[in-house]
């Protein structure tokens, strides 16, 4: 009886032994894994830096992870970043100026540490993120349409669709600190104010684009 004890009780201490350290592996292994998925998007839609370039841009994701280990949603922060990654990364021009590298930079490092550092939203204060994105989108259309009546509406409310679709995606992934916690009422409003106060902005710029559709000179 007491060896039969004796050889369970080692069983089940080595199984515990091994569940620990899983665990512990787990809390480690995920970021090495993002960070190949990170070093996978910029292959594939490569930059023009030097690879000593983007290497330390590989190691400034790679320090904030690690200064972070012990935070809650650990996993779940990482993967926000590697969905977030890809649009974030094809939506910058890199160039091989070392200042504007050096911009950006400090950009991913910041974001990063945001989304490494700060509280989850709620699925309500997702929600209100969308409506609000949806309603800045329909103001936006319909100034578009009353300033210029001649455009396509379905072809306006396509562009609508489209972009309010990557709108969504980056709330769900959530790399950039706009896209994580809704506005406040006042800066809903501002946005608005500003896009109403590029009226003009928005006559010259389709001048220019019907000039250069056309191939003339104005």
């Amino acid at each position: 009886m007491t060896d039969n004890y004796y050889v369970l009780r080692i069983i089940v201490i080595t199984l515990l032994l091994t569940r620990i350290v899983a665990s512990s592996s787990e809390n480690h292994v995920p970021s090495e894994h993002i960070l190949e998925a990170i070093q996978d998007s910029m292959t594939r839609s490569p930059a023009t830096w030097p690879d000593e370039w983007k290497q330390e841009y590989i190691e400034t994701i790679h320090s904030v992870v690690e200064l972070h280990r012990d935070v809650p949603y650990y996993a779940l922060r990482l993967e926000i970043l590697s969905k977030g990654f890809m649009p974030y990364w094809e939506g910058f021009t890199k160039t091989k100026d070392r200042s504007l590298f050096e911009v950006h930079r400090a950009q991913i490092r910041w974001y990063v540490e945001h989304l490494m550092s700060t509280d989850f939203p709620s699925d309500d204060e997702r929600q209100k993120l969308r409506d609000q994105y949806k309603d800045l989108w329909d103001h936006a259309v319909s100034s578009l349409l009353a300033q210029f009546p001649f455009l396509d509406p379905n072809a306006v409310q396509i562009a609508k669709q489209e972009d309010l679709s990557v709108c969504y995606h980056k709330i769900d992934a959530p790399l950039m600190p706009v896209y994580l916690r809704p506005f406040s009422e006042a800066q809903v409003e501002q946005i608005k104010q500003c896009w109403d106060d590029l009226r003009y902005t928005r006559v010259d710029l389709l001048r220019k684009l019907t000039i250069d559709s056309t191939g003339g000179s104005h």
